[in-house]
């Protein structure tokens, strides 16, 4: 890519987003900051959504076992959405570099021959419906009424199968989740010069991960 080539943020953005195909070969390993600066304002949104969203559930419904027990839970008001904020942050991060490193290793190993530095690039431009998604929960996080919140919470808490919680937590019923799964479609066929097929089966594994952690985790 040539520099007269090269476009700038806001084009690349536009591009991947409304664009796909076309829009992961304008990103190369030169916009590594713009992927990761995508992924900083993501987790921001996230970490800032969720502790706005715990601020609104009163503790004894966060912690039914912990009230019940008549314990003072009143000193730890101010933290659990602090808690809950970094929590996030750290394992949406801590997702991005793991997922990054191994679809990286599996496209070399079938045949890519793209770079760890470019992917870590587009794999930032791929989180963008993810971006979007935080934003709206922001917003919703601000406005949404206390007690419709505490009634989404507890249904949420007391569903009872194992499959579709794990698939839940795993992306693949969210719409923005099912998105990055197109997004890193196109990212590893623009990175590594490698099939729809095998492109779509390495952005798979992200999820069939997730999916596996919380299937099989003892956390479910």
């Amino acid at each position: 890519m040539s520099n007269d080539e090269k476009k700038g943020f806001i084009q690349q953005f536009s591009g991947v987003l409304l664009r796909p195909r076309e829009g992961f070969n304008q990103v190369d390993r030169s916009d590594l900051v713009k992927g990761v600066l995508i992924v900083l304002v993501t987790v921001t949104l996230a970490a800032v959504s969720a502790m706005k969203y715990m601020s609104k559930i009163p503790l004894d419904v966060l912690l039914p076992q912990i009230g019940s027990a008549g314990v003072d839970v009143s000193s730890i008001s101010g933290t659990m959405g602090l808690f809950s904020g970094i929590g996030l942050a750290f394992a949406i991060l801590i997702g991005f570099v793991l997922s990054t490193m191994i679809m990286h290793g599996v496209s070399v190993l079938i045949g890519g021959s793209g770079t760890l530095g470019a992917f870590f690039a587009m794999h930032g431009f791929a989180t963008i419906p993810h971006l979007i998604n935080y934003l709206i929960r922001l917003v919703d996080a601000y406005t949404i009424q206390p007690d419709v919140l505490v009634g989404y919470y507890v249904e949420n808490r007391e569903v009872g199968n194992k499959l579709f919680r794990s698939l839940m937590a795993s992306g693949l019923t969210n719409v923005f989740g099912l998105a990055v799964l197109v997004y890193l479609t196109y990212a590893v066929m623009a990175n590594y010069k490698l099939s729809s097929g095998k492109a779509f089966a390495v952005a798979f594994i992200p999820y069939l991960l997730a999916f596996a952690v919380n299937f099989f985790g003892p956390g479910l």
